[in-house]
């Protein structure tokens, strides 16, 4: 059995992901093309501004091939909602090799475990974006949903979701505007909910050999956060882009205005200043933030 663990960074380090749409959208379309390729991903890890996957036996050709079809078919779609232009991934990619089946659940904890290490949650199966609390449950951060006692606007907007994976295509942020907009906050959860339960592509049965039970796996993960030597990581804390997110929603930039590269440079050194005042961060994690290249 071999794995490798492939590490995608924003470019520059910059932000990629600023909302749950970003997350969405992403998830979906990795999950179309490992359904396509037939992959098998053992770990999945999308963080703010890098994402780690691990896969195992797969060719170096056809993992080559996956990665830029998914850069394509993302940063195309991102560019149309954020109306900007340019890559979004820094090229090349990082790799690492993993043969021994010990080294291997290393690395299933470390990038599972990102999210921990980053100060955003307590433990792995509580950050929602790894996929990894959905092989246990089908509404780990919402309430049950019985389609039967679903509103009509609910149950019209699953039918749409699944359509959409029944015929092998993910959802575009057009799409997910279109399966939300009659939703109220609780349903909205709840189809989230639906949608990564609907489109998780963590191989649960690799994943019980591995371990043995879902239950070893996680008592595996969360006393051992894993490591990794050959990957250069974003290490730090990811919280202070949470904090960041909140100072700048409540600035009034929302939805597709989340796009700080439209920003005229005054604006920009503005913003910059607004956040180094009010939060924690650092001024390099400000400048990912803002797609800065220099500090303003």
């Amino acid at each position: 059995m071999e794995a490798r663990h492939v590490f995608v960074k924003g470019r520059f380090g910059f932000g990629v992901f600023y909302r749950a749409e970003d997350f969405i959208v992403y998830i979906t379309i990795v999950s179309a093309l490992v359904r396509e390729m037939s992959l098998t991903v053992l770990a999945f890890c999308p963080m703010f501004n890098h994402i780690h996957f691990l896969f195992k036996d797969i060719e170096p050709r056809k993992m080559r091939s996956f990665i830029q079809r998914m850069a394509i078919i993302f940063v195309k779609e991102y560019n149309k909602e954020y109306d900007r232009r340019g890559t979004l991934f820094q090229k090349p990619f990082g790799c690492s090799v993993k043969r021994a089946v010990k080294i291997i659940m290393g690395s299933v904890a470390y990038v599972f475990n990102n999210p921990v290490a980053g100060k955003l949650c307590g433990t792995a199966k509580e950050y929602r974006w790894n996929l990894l609390a959905y092989l246990e449950s089908a509404n780990p951060f919402s309430k049950p949903l019985r389609k039967e006692k679903a509103r009509n606007q609910m149950r019209a907007a699953l039918k749409k979701v699944d359509y959409f994976h029944s015929v092998g295509k993910p959802l575009s942020y057009a799409a997910l505007r279109d399966i939300f907009k009659c939703l109220d906050k609780e349903e909205q959860a709840r189809m989230t909910d639906y949608i990564l339960t609907k489109y998780n592509f963590l191989s649960a049965e690799w994943l019980e050999t591995l371990y043995g039970s879902y239950g070893k796996m996680i008592t595996a993960i969360d006393s051992n956060a894993g490591s990794e030597f050959d990957i250069e990581d974003e290490y730090g804390d990811h919280s202070c882009y949470r904090s960041m997110l909140r100072l700048v929603m409540k600035s009034g930039y929302k939805g597709r205005e989340l796009n700080f590269e439209k920003l005229d440079e005054e604006e920009a050194r503005c913003l910059f200043r607004r956040i180094m005042t009010a939060t924690k961060a650092s001024p390099a994690c400000v400048n990912k933030f803002l797609h800065i290249e220099n500090n303003q």
